[in-house]
């Protein structure tokens, strides 16, 4: 671990008209980073998050907390003249803008792109949507479950025959919040060199259908169908989870000695131990038999003994945790991953083990707005 001074954007100013999940972590990260931000949102409920609850905490959602913290925030009326001139005064001042609004509707409010880039040739303006700000689904609501829908992410995610599933988490939005992280920091770095700013666009979608490039390159080099695949790999046998006697593992063998050792740790020689199975290619053909002796093996045993005994064979082995878990153990505290924030648990990003600020707490709404004001006024 480091300390707390990897704080590379000091200095940088964010204006976020971010809402929801993408946007806001985005911002977070960002923040997290040194650069100050300020969350503009708008009267009375501002940003819809800090309504996702219960459980409510320190005056929001916990979901609210989680993505939005250390932050400033202030309320604006796009729609009003003087507070539409407050939100030019803060881009004015600012390095980054950021913003989440339909296609269109940025222009409409007098804060888009194309004319806040040319008023002001140094921003970099990143514009985060659900489907992109062009195309045929351009104008439809992007959210997670309908991008996850929609790229086909859906469709490899659960079990084949059963209903389809979204994934756990929003990973699209995570994913493309930090794609508009690495565009951002990328355009500051060109922005040193030429003086420009540059303006950046990130959609669900595109993320989405990135993460999918090793199932469509399959399937189009003559590979099956996509499908989905449950926890199992399409083409490395076994790769999987497992029941055990009071739990679950995930076990795998990623090459044909690390197989070997697998059963021999198991003591499955006589069923698996033939030339038939030797081979990666074979056993992707056999899955349903090498599954089925595998999970009766593993069934009469218990967790801590498979895992120990899988570890010591040096074979890919991991108990299944839930996510309370692992944020109590063992793994996330010696990353320093974890803060309790008057009884909250906070996830930090994966930057701080690099050693990035500890941020605080989210902004009650319009907390920092008479202050900005009175910056901006000075």
């Amino acid at each position: 671990m480091t300390d707390a001074s990897f704080r590379p954007l000091e200095g940088v100013r964010v204006i976020d008209f971010t809402r929801l999940l993408a946007g806001p972590s985005a911002t977070m990260t960002l923040a997290e980073l040194g650069a100050e931000v300020v969350k503009v949102e708008q009267p009375g409920s501002g940003d819809e998050t800090r309504h996702w609850g219960p459980p409510f905490v320190h005056g929001s959602s916990a979901y609210f907390q989680a993505i939005n913290r250390g932050k400033r925030s202030i309320v604006l009326d796009l729609t009003a003249e003087a507070d539409r001139e407050v939100a030019h005064a803060l881009i004015a001042s600012a390095d980054v803008v950021v913003e989440s609004f339909r296609p269109g509707v940025a222009d409409r409010l007098g804060i888009g792109a194309e004319e806040m880039v040319a008023r002001f040739p140094a921003l970099v303006y990143a514009s985060i949507s659900g489907f992109s700000q062009t195309g045929p689904l351009s104008a439809e609501p992007g959210t997670a479950v309908t991008v996850e829908a929609e790229s086909g992410l859906m469709h490899v995610t659960g079990y084949e025959g059963a209903d389809p599933v979204r994934s756990g988490v929003a990973m699209v939005d995570i994913a493309t919040g930090m794609a508009m992280v690495n565009g951002v920091l990328a355009a500051l770095l060109e922005r040193e060199r030429t003086g420009r700013g540059r303006r950046l666009e990130f959609s669900l979608f595109a993320t989405a259908l990135s993460a999918l490039g090793t199932v469509i390159a399959s399937s189009s080099a003559g590979g099956p169908p996509a499908k989905p695949w449950g926890s199992s790999h399409p083409s490395i046998v076994p790769y999987r989870a497992f029941a055990v006697a009071d739990g679950h593992v995930v076990l795998g063998a990623t090459n044909d000695p690390m197989f070997a050792r697998l059963i021999a740790a198991l003591d499955l020689g006589a069923e698996l131990g033939g030339e038939g199975w030797a081979r990666n290619r074979d056993r992707v053909a056999g899955r349903a038999e090498i599954e089925g002796v595998l999970a009766g093996r593993l069934a009469d045993l218990d967790l801590d003994v498979v895992v120990e005994r899988l570890r010591a064979a040096r074979v890919l082995v991991a108990q299944v945790r839930s996510p309370e878990e692992a944020a109590r153990g063992a793994q996330a505290a010696a990353l320093g991953m974890i803060d309790d924030d008057d009884g909250v648990t906070i996830a930090r990003s994966a930057l701080a083990t690099n050693g990035t600020a500890r941020l605080s707490r989210a902004p009650v709404l319009d907390a920092d707005g008479p202050a900005l004001r009175a910056e901006l006024r000075s």
